[in-house]
Order: structure tokens, then sequence, then C-alpha cells
């Protein structure tokens, strides 16, 4: 199981990012249980998850939302999606008012269901916690991702939000500029720091650090999981060229879960399938590892254990 870890070149620092991305159902959870009982040996690890499907918890028998603790000193985070765009909504509410106190005669409740049903609400949500985990002790981050499409968004996030708030700090401070003008004019007092311009300041400070740690490879690693079917395989071929055009990063690892053993699968008249989805993977140029299908669905913690012995890798 060694080898299977090694091929992701991890660098113990402040912390490093493993996101294990793919299409619902090909085992994107079990994998990122596999890394991080294998990174649990060499530093501290976090398992975050942020799938909404909450396989996790069947997995691992959590009882809480919070950190925990499992067997082999693995931590381990389950985000409630649902709870957390409540949290933040709120909280957009109370800064709008903050910055805006006109605004206070309005009704907030309509302010507060236009940010909770906005595109991108999810998306930000998945990016502060990325955020809060990179700035824990952690030696090792390991994410269990939600579907591919939400999670695409989510990484390029931080790069969208520069663009705006490079425009919105523009504006801002053409008006702060223009106060400052008009009180010296009229011989006024003022005070130029304006609460508005050091929030997006700050905001885009934010982003940028997290978007340069998303597109680097001494601090982030990503795992691309499919199964040996068509549509998983697409999204890992469309994720992987997301990844090298938008981030300018390569996934350190590619992983076909699920293989049948050729024996069965000839009888089943899918061996010639498989074998050309391997034949792609090699050409990826890229490290990959074959998971065997365990014969049964996965249940528990000790059916993903046993999946160590049926991992082949390949450099």
């Amino acid at each position: 199981m060694t080898e299977f870890t090694e091929l992701l070149e991890l660098r113990e620092c402040c912390p490093h990012l493993v996101m294990v991305v793919g299409k619902g159902g090909v085992g994107k959870t079990t994998v990122a249980i596999l890394i991080a009982i294998e990174l649990s040996r060499r530093g501290k690890t976090l398992l975050l998850s942020l799938d909404p499907a909450k396989h996790i918890v069947k997995y691992l028998g959590l009882t809480r939302e919070d950190l925990e603790e499992i067997e082999g000193g693995i931590h381990v985070r389950y985000v409630s999606i649902e709870r957390e765009v409540s949290s933040i909504t709120s909280r957009y509410a109370d800064l709008v008012r903050e910055l805006m106190p006109s605004l206070s005669v309005l009704n907030l409740d309509s302010v507060v269901d236009v940010i909770k049903y906005s595109p991108g609400v999810e998306e930000e949500v998945l990016l502060r916690k990325l955020k809060e985990a990179l700035s824990s002790d952690f030696n090792y981050v390991v994410v269990d991702t939600p579907p591919t499409g939400v999670t695409l968004r989510t990484l390029i996030l931080p790069r969208l939000y520069s663009i705006w708030l490079n425009k919105l700090i523009e504006i801002r401070e053409r008006i702060v500029s223009l106060r400052y003008v008009i009180a010296r004019t009229m011989k006024r007092n003022t005070d130029v720091r304006d609460r508005a311009l050091l929030k997006l300041y700050e905001m885009r400070d934010d982003f940028k650090n997290i978007d340069s740690v998303l597109s680097s490879e001494s601090r982030s690693s990503y795992v691309l999981v499919a199964t040996p079917e068509p549509l998983p395989m697409y999204e890992l071929r469309e994720t992987y060229e997301f990844l090298k055009n938008k981030l300018s990063v390569k996934p350190k690892l590619l992983i076909l879960n699920k293989v049948i053993p050729d024996e069965l699968a000839a009888k089943l008249g899918v061996l010639a399938i498989q074998q050309n989805f391997l034949e792609e993977l090699k050409s990826f140029g890229v490290s990959y590892a074959v998971i065997e299908h365990l014969g049964r669905p996965t249940e528990n913690l000790s059916d993903i254990k046993a999946l160590k012995e049926k991992i082949k890798v390949f450099k």
C-alpha cells in the first residue's frame, strides 16, 4: 500500500491538500479513505468530506459532523452543505446590514433568500471549508469532493472572484478619492479609511492565497477516480483537461476503480472495454492505479481495508 501514496509525491507541509475527484458512484470516498489511512502513518491527517452523498458517514460510522478521530489516527470531518449554506447566507445578511445601513429599512429576509439560491453559493461554502482546512495544523488534508461539476466550479471560483473584486476595488477607490477631494475642497476633515474598501482588500487577498494553493503542485495533489465505464471515463478526461488548462496543474494519480478480474470480465463480455480504458489511462502520461472489484458492495471500513490487497500501481 505504501507505493499507492508514494505515486502522489507528496510533500509534508502546511498542509498538503489531496483532492479526490470523480463522478458520483465511482468510489471517491473509498479512495479518499484509503489514501488517508496511509498518510496518517506519515503525518497528522485530516479526511474532509464535502460530498453530500454522505457515504463517509456510513463507511466510518460517524456520529456527528464535527471533528472525530477514528481507528488509525485519522481525523475526520463531514460537512453538511445545507447547514453551511444557511450559516453563510445569514452572515452575508449581517454584512449587508453593517456596510449599508440604509438597507435596514428593507426586508432582509428577501436578501437572504436571494443569496441562498444564487448560483455559486454552494461552491463558496466548499471553498471556505478548504480554506479552513488549509489554515489547520495538519500535515495532510484529503478531500472527498462533491460531484465533478461542483468541484470544478469551486476550484475556479477564486480566480473569478478576483476579477470581480479588482473591478469593485477600482470603483470603490474612485468613490473614496472623490469623497476625500470634496471634503478637502470644503475644508472638512475626513477619514480616508473606508470599511467597505478594506473588506474588499481582505477578500481579494484571501482568494489570491487559496488560488495559489489550488494551482500549486507542491501544495495540492489531484487524484482522479473513474470506473471502467464510458461516462465516468468521460468525466475523468474533462477533469484532466480542466486542471491542465484552467489551473495549469497535472493530476498526480489516476485510478480505475471496481475493475473486474479478466477471467470474469471475459465471461461478461466487458474485457475489451476494460482493456481499452486501461490503455487510455496509460496515454495520459500520469501514474495510475487499478483497484480490483471487491466482489460485493463496500459497506464499512473493514471492506475498504480489504481493498488494499487489490490495488496495482503503475508509475
